[in-house]
Parts: structure tokens; sequence; C-alpha cells
């Protein structure tokens, strides 16, 4: 019988959740159940054909009551029941709230419980975040936390993580699947792929276009995602030539954009919030097809992009420096094509998923 990790997001799965289903699905040898609170089909496409055990009576709930039950770690009968018949040999919680909400059920399960820490679940003010008794929490009932990049790790141990139970481990992508296809656009694109919110910064985007414009009329902008930020944004570059808004796009439509764009753009900022980049998905899949990243210096976008040899990166919401890197590369085809072939050996070399995957079941197999 193969080994059976629970896989546990709140919402299973949100389309912006790519990374959780890619991880899980090219595991080797455990056999991946997903599993959640509630139901989210906008990225269920993402795991078809994998087993999903979600929480039906907490979608039923009112709103007060599913945060009566949040703060009280409450674990319905129902599903302990159908959790229990799972006969799973671990949990792998995805972000440090994740991590909150399984540790009643690691602990009435007895299993072991892993939970990997992305971003803002760790960098967020301690004022803004689900608070540190929670964090302290995870961190007592984790058998490991696992960190998506260095910058992660050090946060963690800036937080009180025990340093014994921290691993550095790069959650990677599918290097088969986002692989260098087809023929770019005649004319200069540059993409942008993400939410439509204040930390993924598409508005300095909007804003160095401008610069970028007066000097290549012709350049373009699409903009794959949508958000709260959407309308303003529209409205912002009303006056711009040539920046095309496509909204929320599948995975299969991503790799079509990212074959076709000349650039990736990731002007992704801190925020006041705390809110930072972990890692990048969206760096990785770029280069690994072949077409570089311009973007802001923020989180751990530097251990996704190598500068100078991958893509440029400039300081957080240098707009000038951003147009700047944008027409350097628009404007070099040399430059492209290296960029382009070293964002892809380097990206097969560290973030191969199917490596990575192997390396997190030995992770799996310490612990069952």
């Amino acid at each position: 019988m193969a080994n059976k990790v629970l896989i546990f997001t709140k919402r299973v799965l949100p389309l912006s959740n790519t990374f959780v289903a890619a991880q899980g699905n090219n595991l080797p040898n455990f056999q991946p159940i997903y599993i959640g609170l509630r139901s989210n089909k906008s990225g269920i496409d993402l795991i078809d054909g994998q087993s999903t055990c979600v929480q039906e009576q907490y979608e039923a709930l009112p709103v007060i009551s599913r945060l009566m039950l949040d703060g009280m770690q409450h674990l319905m009968p129902a599903w302990k029941t159908a959790l229990t018949n799972l006969s799973a040999n671990l949990i792998h919680a995805h972000f440090g709230k994740g991590g909150y909400y399984c540790s009643p059920i690691a602990e009435k399960l007895n299993l072991p419980l892993i939970t990997t820490f992305h971003g803002s679940d760790i960098t967020q003010r301690d004022k803004f975040s689900y608070n540190k008794k929670h964090r302290k929490i995870v961190f007592q009932q984790s058998s490991k936390i696992i960190a998506v990049s260095k910058f992660i790790e050090n946060k963690l141990l800036k937080a009180g993580c025990p340093p014994e139970k921290i691993i550095q481990h790069y959650t990677g992508i599918d290097t088969q699947y986002f692989s260098s296809v087809g023929q770019k656009s005649e004319q200069p694109t540059i993409l942008f792929v993400g939410r439509l919110i204040e930390q993924k910064g598409c508005q300095y985007l909007i804003q160095a276009m401008k610069i970028v414009q007066a000097q290549l009329p012709e350049a373009e902008l699409i903009i794959a995602g949508d958000g709260k930020y959407q309308e303003k944004l529209v409205t912002s570059s009303a006056d711009f030539r040539n920046i095309t808004f496509l909204g929320a796009q599948n995975r299969t439509q991503v790799k079509a954009l990212m074959s076709s764009a000349w650039l990736t753009c990731l002007p992704s900022v801190k925020i006041d919030r705390g809110n930072e980049e972990g890692m990048s998905t969206v760096c990785m899949e770029s280069q690994a097809m072949g077409t570089p990243v311009v973007g802001f210096d923020t989180g751990g976008v530097s251990e996704a992009v190598e500068h100078g040899v991958t893509g440029l990166l400039s300081p957080e919401k240098n707009i000038e420096q951003l147009a700047k890197n944008l027409l350097t590369l628009l404007k070099s085809n040399p430059l492209r094509t290296s960029f382009s072939s070293a964002g892809v050996e380097r990206t097969n070399r560290l973030f191969n998923i199917k490596r990575q995957c192997q390396i997190l079941e030995s992770i799996y197999q310490e612990l069952c």
C-alpha cells in the first residue's frame, strides 16, 4: 500500500495555489490527498483525478461560527472520522495559518505535521498576522518547518522558530511542462502574471511603460491576473497604448503567454503590512520557458533570478531603473538570448520539481 500524505490548504484549490498542486502531483511514491476547510473550484483542474477531503460542514456554517471554530481550532467529528479513514502517514500544511489549522488534526490523528511557510505568513508584521501566539503553536506542533527560500528561513529564525526544525527547500516547478516552445511575438511584449493587489506592484510597471513606450512605441504590456486593484489599474492605464488586461489565466494559458513574451516583469514590493515575496513561482516558470525576467529586488526574488545572468533586478519602486532595465533587454536580442539560455539552465539545475519532490519525500520518510 502506498504511503499517503494529507496536503492541507484552507481552500481546495485556488488557481493562485498552482505550486501546491504541482508539488503534490509530482510526489513519486506518496499518494497526495488534498484536504481543506472549503472548496474553491477555480484551480480544481490542477488536481484532477486526485483524492480530496473537504470539511463540508464548515462551508454550511455562518461566518461568525466559522471564525469561532478557527479560533478554537475545533475539528468537527464527521471530518475527523473521514480523515482517520484515509489512513494517512503524515500531514503537510501549506502556509503558517494552515499549520495552525492542522495542529489539532495532527494531534487527534497522531500524525506528524510538516508546515511550509511561503511568504507573508511569516513576513507580515505581528500586528497584522494571525499573531505570535498562533505562530508559536505552529512552531511547537510541527515536526518540521519548510522554508521556500533562504529569505524565508531567515525570517523564521528571527521569529523564534527552533533552528533544528527548519529545512530550507525550494518547491520547484515542472521544468518539462514549462519548456521553451513556439515563436516569440513579432512586437516587443512584456508579460505580467499575478494577482492585481498592492504587493504585486503592477502599478509601478504601468508607470514604467510610459518611459518604455516613449522610446519603443510598439512595446506591448499584457497583464494576466485579477484582483481588487484591477479597476484602478485599468483606469490609470486608459491613456496608454498597447496595454491589455486578460484577467486570471489558467496554467495552459500562462504557458502560452510566457512562450510568446519577450520578457516577464515581476515588480513586487514590500508593503506596510510587511507582506513580501517569499519566492517567485512566476519567475521560475518564465525562465524555464527561456523568457528573461525584469523586476524589483525584493524578498526572495534574487534567489529565483540571478541578476545580470538570467534577468535584471532593481531597487523596489524605482520606476526609472525598472524602465531602463526593460528597455535594455527589449533593445538587445543578444542579451535576451544569453539570459534566456542561462535561465533555462539555472532553472533546470536548481528548481526541477521532480528532483525537489524526491528530496521532499526523503523528509517525509524520516517522519513516518
